[in-house]
């Protein structure tokens, strides 16, 4: 399946729900993804606008833009099935006295969470886990060129309905070498429909070497089933990009009971 055919599936999906449920809470922004899981038969697409990465690397600079895509499908209980992908992704490099720039579409994954019943509500604690397979069908400038495993989750405790404490723990796996990260994040909402977090991600690769990445960003809730969001973090190190931004916009469609 790749993301063209998953975004088409979704279209279809979205004319056919013309009411809405009630509205679930949203993977973007921020390191990890939501403690819960959408109601059964109802979707989610959360979307780039774009994602902006810079990287300095053996005298090159990397410039990337990634109109990043996420769709979720609530398949009832605890589970729920998501694809993701980048249709579009442009890169610039510069160094050595060259110039370069590409355009292509990058891979493409398959992931399914599972959040065990629970509350989410102030002074509660939840969790919940994803693994997600990302196949290797990417143009060669923006995909893996090799099948990544990927088990992450995330865990949130709610001292008041203003507050919320996270951390995500996650093992990428790619070419026989293993990437951990681990990222807290503190998060304040500011009246009904803003929130604003600050996180640290600290990610250890077999390949690169220790990274550490600072930052944080906000959530703006339109009505009660969209949300626009940005982001930014920087680099604090030698090893990674040394900066990551960007602003996103995420929508719930379903039908009520």
């Amino acid at each position: 399946m790749t993301l063209r055919t998953s975004l088409a599936t979704a279209a279809v999906l979205l004319f056919a729900a013309p009411a809405f449920a009630d509205p679930p809470d949203f993977d973007r922004p921020g390191a990890g993804f939501a403690t819960t899981v959408l109601p059964a038969g109802t979707l989610a697409l959360e979307q780039g606008l774009p994602t902006y990465e810079r990287q300095r690397q053996d005298g090159y600079l990397d410039r990337t833009y990634t109109a990043d895509s996420l769709i979720r499908l609530g398949l009832g209980g605890p589970i729920e099935l998501q694809v993701g992908g980048s249709a579009w992704n442009r890169l610039e490099e510069r160094g050595a006295g060259s110039r370069r720039h590409a355009v292509g579409h990058g891979d493409t994954s398959v992931g399914m969470k599972w959040a065990p019943e629970g509350s989410a509500d102030a002074g509660t604690f939840s969790w919940a886990a994803l693994g997600t397979v990302t196949f290797a069908n990417g143009d060669k400038d923006f995909g893996n060129g090799a099948r990544e495993v990927s088990l992450g989750s995330t865990m949130q405790w709610k001292p008041d309905d203003a507050k919320q404490i996270t951390l995500f723990a996650n093992l990428d796996r790619l070419k026989g070498r293993n990437t951990w990260t681990l990222a807290p994040t503190f998060g304040r909402k500011f009246g009904e429909n803003l929130l604003a977090y600050v996180e640290t991600d600290v990610i250890h690769d077999a390949e690169d070497g220790n990274e550490l990445q600072a930052g944080g960003g906000i959530a703006y809730d339109i009505g009660d089933h969209v949300q626009l969001d940005a982001y930014a973090l920087h680099r604090i190190g030698r090893h990674g990009p040394s900066m990551l931004a960007g602003l996103g916009i995420s929508m719930f469609f379903g039908r009520k009971g």
